[in-house]
């Protein structure tokens, strides 16, 4: 015999922003700049060039990637995310980045972005594509620079 669960489900108002399922920190990734390099690729068919990655991004995907390990993770709500497969069950994420430099006007805000995201993505596992808000803030902390990151679903 089969029971169904008749308990109706709450319904989340549009607008509502829910908690955060992931939150954590990592070093400061090197500015855009600092971050690629020219590199040729030697080829049955002659050299190609394109750009890589430089020992600065390296460390900072090494050093995010440790730091991560301490990250809060609401792994079921993770899990979730990652079944849902179906394009239009997908489920749109909202990120907000804070970013700690040492001075105020020596970088750029929006050069963090990507690749804090790329860290914490690849910490979760899930595709950034389904980020579809961004919300970021620049802040001073001479004696710890840092980026803090946290991911919530959005209620559509």
């Amino acid at each position: 015999m089969i029971e169904l669960n008749t308990t109706s489900l709450s319904i989340v108002p549009t607008g509502t922003e829910l908690s955060p399922f992931f939150r954590g920190k990592m070093p400061l990734p090197p500015s855009v700049d600092n971050a690629y390099k020219i590199i040729t690729i030697r080829t049955k068919n002659g050299p190609i060039t394109t750009l890589g990655a430089t020992p600065a991004l390296d460390q900072f995907k090494i050093g995010a990637a440790w730091m991560l390990t301490q990250a809060y993770a609401d792994w079921s709500v993770i899990e979730a995310i990652k079944n849902n497969k179906i394009r239009s069950k997908k489920t749109p994420l909202a990120v907000h980045i804070t970013v700690y430099f040492s001075t105020e006007w020596k970088r750029d805000l929006d050069g963090v972005f990507k690749f804090a995201i790329d860290a914490a993505f690849n910490k979760m596992g899930l595709n950034d594509n389904l980020v579809v808000s961004i919300e970021a803030e620049k802040l001073v902390d001479a004696s710890d620079p840092r980026v803090e990151i946290e991911v919530r679903c959005v209620v559509r």
